[in-house]
């Protein structure tokens, strides 16, 4: 499979171009320091330093990350911005103008009356916080948290919450990958990936499913490039043709530098949007009329195959190709690739998730993984690809409505304390809440919520519905302007 080439020169010539902003100094700090990653949950750095990734691999470092470590750094925003550009002019601005105006560097109001932002310090800002969550009831507040927050901010911001009197703690995962907890949850019994970045190195044959690595995850397209010069398979299944997903240049490998780019698809798949469900049934369908599924695995690990088994055989072949847009041949073909396969990891993103049926979606990929002994194995198994640096860490420390029982014990045991135990609100009912004016304040740890949401126009009504927010960011956003 042939095409451009993507990525090579024109990324290294971005990164010194953001690099510059900052002065070379500063952009060497960054990127060799201890520290961890802000882009995606696939992430560089560590405490082995910025470059070197968790297994000790060197030059591994993404442009995306460069540009959200190196915005922090930036010179701080000009009080004389805020005095000469009312919300209506800095509306005029896209969400890379902003964020490139500067660092926050001091505390902004803006009153209800008011068209500019105006900078208070931070003895002013503090107490009129406490003075607004003082006088609201706990129950008409919520508090959210980016998927790039640390661990350490977003336990205490969880802890304040509930110490405060509300459940309503949430987090930007309802959106993206909530989907992926619930039906590994459901399925396997736990909410995160089955595989360490050792398996992938091994791994035979990776499916890449509603998911575009080469923007959003990039360091994992070193691992697709490696398994296909390994003499593996890469198949990808996505409605859209990506560029970055035929062919990519990846600059930390010479090799692909200097031969225009490496291959990454084996095998492309572009089923309808919605047609992920019927392609898995197909390819499941063919290894069940062969009989080439893993038996021994299947028998003493799994529950209810035989109920699976008649849903696939009652499942007809034009009822698949008319719902997946992918014809028999191909799904056969796909089936056969995973039939050779002795270790296959299934990632996937929000290709998958965002559906109303993302559940559902997530349960198909599994059950196929299931079907093969392909979960609980070294170098395969199940991979989500979050989209945030950290956002199964605050799920982990508590960012969500309601706690599992032994977290919410302890923090009681050790605090000493009484946790709320009243039901909470994920993210969409707290937006809904607000949209129906029954939010009085609202804390907001980093992200931003109004471009997390898919309705925009919503987004922007509900949130300007909530009288008092607090905005704890280190550049300003579109929501700053439009929630």
């Amino acid at each position: 499979m042939a095409g451009k080439s993507i990525g090579g020169l024109s990324s290294i010539k971005y990164s010194f171009r953001v690099a510059s902003k900052v002065g070379y100094g500063n952009f060497w700090k960054s990127i060799t320091s201890k520290n961890t990653c802000k882009t995606c949950a696939y992430g560089m750095g560590g405490q082995r330093g910025g470059m070197i990734n968790e297994s000790g691999t060197i030059l591994e470092i993404c442009k995306k990350s460069i540009q959200a470590q190196l915005t922090d750094i930036q010179q701080p925003i000009p009080e004389s911005v805020f005095l000469e550009n009312s919300i209506a002019e800095l509306k005029k601005r896209s969400g890379r103008e902003l964020e490139m105006l500067g660092r926050l560097n001091f505390p902004l109001y803006k009153g209800k009356d008011s068209n500019h932002f105006k900078k208070m310090t931070w003895e002013a800002a503090l107490d009129l916080v406490g003075d607004k969550f003082k006088a609201s009831p706990s129950e008409k507040t919520f508090f959210y948290s980016s998927g790039r927050s640390s661990n350490e901010a977003a336990f205490i911001l969880q802890l304040f919450a509930r110490l405060y009197g509300t459940n309503n703690v949430n987090n930007c995962s309802f959106y993206c990958h909530q989907a992926s907890g619930v039906g590994l949850n459901s399925t396997i019994g736990s909410g995160t990936a089955t595989i360490q970045l050792e398996d992938l190195k091994k791994a035979d044959l990776i499916f890449v499913i509603g998911a575009n690595p080469s923007s959003n995850h990039p360091r994992f397209l070193t691992e697709l490039m490696h398994c296909r010069r390994r003499g593996g398979k890469v198949v990808v299944v996505n409605p859209a043709k990506e560029p970055g997903l035929i062919r990519f240049a990846i600059p930390s490998d010479v090799r692909s530098m200097l031969s225009g780019g490496s291959p990454i698809a084996s095998d492309y798949v572009q089923p309808h949007i919605g047609g992920d469900i019927a392609f898995m049934k197909g390819v499941a369908k063919v290894l069940i009329k062969n009989e080439q599924w893993n038996n021994d695995f299947v028998n003493g690990h799994t529950n209810d195959f035989e109920a699976y088994r008649a849903d696939i055989e009652d499942t007809q072949w034009e009822d698949i190709v008319k719902s997946s847009g992918v014809d028999r041949k191909s799904i056969e073909h796909i089936a056969s690739i995973y039939l050779q396969s002795k270790s296959a990891v299934f990632a996937w993103s929000m290709g998958i998730t965002h559906h109303h049926h993302g559940v559902d979606n997530v349960e198909s990929i599994v059950n196929l993984a299931l079907l093969r002994g392909m979960v609980g194995k070294k170098s395969a198994g199940l991979l989500p690809l979050r989209g945030h640096s950290n956002v199964q860490g605050i799920g982990s420390v508590g960012v969500t409505p309601a706690l599992k029982e032994r977290v919410f014990q302890n923090i009681e045991k050790h605090y000493g304390i009484e946790l709320p135990t009243l039901e909470g609100l994920d993210t969409m009912g707290c937006m809904k809440a607000a949209y129906d004016n029954k939010i009085k304040c609202a804390f907001l740890l980093g992200g931003n919520l109004f471009g997390s949401n898919p309705d925009s126009q919503f987004a922007e009504k509900s949130l300007s519905r909530i009288p008092f927010k607090v905005y704890l960011n280190t550049t300003i956003n579109m929501g700053h302007i439009y929630g």
